[in-house]
């Protein structure tokens, strides 16, 4: 008897947990569908700022050594470019999913503009493929970082802007009414779009079938699974009709542990790898030895080709850091050996990923092929890169927070705290997935503590 009465308490408790949550997402939902119509004010709003805040120090003086973000509006507009609004995008996908994308981007919101005016024509297939968005994410990535995009505001500028300019380009010759630049080419998305499998936000059938929206990313709502490529645009959300997608608040990490029947993806798996690596070179070849010897083998082997007149030129600043009026001057060697170094960082955890994914599907005992089980277990990494990331991002922000009187060691604790987390939540996914097998855990919380152990040596 105390048995049953055990279990039904934990039944009652279960339940009250889905009426509270259930009760939230329909007060969230309510809120969004009262204000949808207004949804481009939002977007023109955010527009504006953002010309404000990439516009206007590109074409100030750089600021002085004795400046501060309160009294330099440069040093102001990165703060908030860099230190707020980038790690705060990514965090906010664990809470909101792709809000960002379906209400406030504005990249998005003029490219769907311009669809509306301009050919119409359907995107090509090459366009559509899965891979495009991983060339696009590691070429901006790396342009990024050879010109400084988070250090001098003229960067900045052409980085954004040059997107948003490329966005409503694209805009204008494909999709009539569609956003084929958020779903195939922004290099932001696939990255939040793997990272939203982990958030407690989802679009879901209200019933056993769900009625055919037409999505501006291509998301087939009739038979929609994965929270990947929704930006939350609610468009699919009518609740008076039968059939409509509504909004569903879910346990954190859910749909990761659903995998199987979410419509995994072999390129999302690929690409949260290749991410991962890509983002460590991108902080690492800044205080790794291990660029230094490049740079200078580098450097020897054109000396020997007698080409070293050629790499030791620098470049217009639109192409590399060029800023002799702050003491920092790349060379055309710099930007060969930042290209090759993160592409090395990034090819080399992505096949360590691989190689331990890989054995944890041969050691999983649940007839699964290695295909199948590289599908299912690849999305653990998920929450360590991710938190690592915006720890890393949000170096700006801890680096404010400690001059506006938050002692050192409250931020270190809070960073460890992050991290530690990421790390945990990864390890309990793999748990999860594979069903507490031990044997299949052990090459997974090895690669969950290798990307742990290389974003330590960043961050820490």
């Amino acid at each position: 008897m105390e048995h049953r009465s055990m279990e039904t308490r934990t039944i009652q408790v279960t339940e009250e947990k889905k009426a509270l949550r259930g009760s939230l997402a329909e007060t969230i939902e309510g809120f969004f569908l009262k204000h949808r119509d207004r949804f481009w004010k939002v977007h023109v709003v955010v527009l504006l700022l953002m010309v404000v805040l990439i516009g206007v120090p590109a074409f100030m003086p750089l600021p002085d050594e004795e400046a501060s973000l309160f009294d330099d509006f440069s040093l102001f507009a990165n703060f908030i470019i860099w230190g707020v609004w980038f790690p705060l995008l990514f965090l906010s996908v664990i809470f909101a999913g792709r809000l960002w994308c379906g209400v406030f981007c504005p990249q998005g919101a003029a490219s769907e503009y311009a669809s509306k005016k301009g050919f119409a024509l359907a995107p090509p297939r090459w366009l559509r493929r899965d891979w495009i968005a991983i060339v696009s994410f590691v070429a901006v990535t790396i342009f990024g970082q050879v010109v400084g995009v988070r250090d001098y505001p003229l960067a900045t500028l052409e980085v954004l802007g040059g997107t948003t300019l490329v966005a409503v380009l694209v805009g204008y010759i494909y999709g009539g009414g569609r956003r084929v630049w958020c779903r195939y080419l922004c290099p932001m998305g696939p990255l939040l779009g793997v990272l939203s499998r982990l958030g407690a936000v989802s679009f879901e059938r209200a019933a056993g079938s769900a009625k055919g929206y037409p999505c501006p990313t291509f998301v087939n709502t009739a038979t929609k699974t994965s929270s990947a490529n929704c930006i939350e645009c609610f468009r699919c959300v009518n609740p008076e009709e039968r059939g409509t997608l509504r909004v569903r608040l879910r346990r954190l990490g859910r749909e990761v542990e659903e995998i199987e029947r979410r419509e995994p993806n072999l390129w999302e798996v690929l690409f949260l790898f290749s991410a991962t690596g890509l983002a460590l070179g991108a902080f690492y070849w800044q205080i790794s030895p291990l660029y230094i010897r490049l740079k200078h083998a580098l450097g020897d082997i054109f000396m020997d080709l007698g080409l070293l007149h050629v790499v030791g030129s620098s470049g217009p600043r639109w192409l590399m850091v060029n800023y002799p009026e702050a003491g920092e001057v790349f060379l055309w060697l710099d930007v060969m050996a930042i290209t090759i170094f993160m592409v090395t960082s990034m090819v080399a955890v992505a096949l360590a990923l691989s190689v331990f994914t890989a054995l944890a599907s041969l050691i999983d005992r649940r007839g699964l092929s290695v295909k199948d089980g590289f599908l299912r277990f690849g999305y653990v990494y998920g929450p360590v890169a991710l938190l690592s990331l915006v720890i890393g991002l949000g170096q700006i922000l801890f680096q404010t927070t400690t001059a506006l009187g938050v002692t050192q060691q409250v931020v270190k604790s809070l960073e460890m705290a992050f991290f530690a987390a990421g790390g945990l939540w990864s390890v309990y996914l793999a748990y999860r997935l594979a069903k507490g097998n031990m044997l299949t855990m052990v090459p997974l919380s090895l690669g969950t503590v290798l990307v742990a152990a290389l974003w330590y040596g960043v961050l820490f």
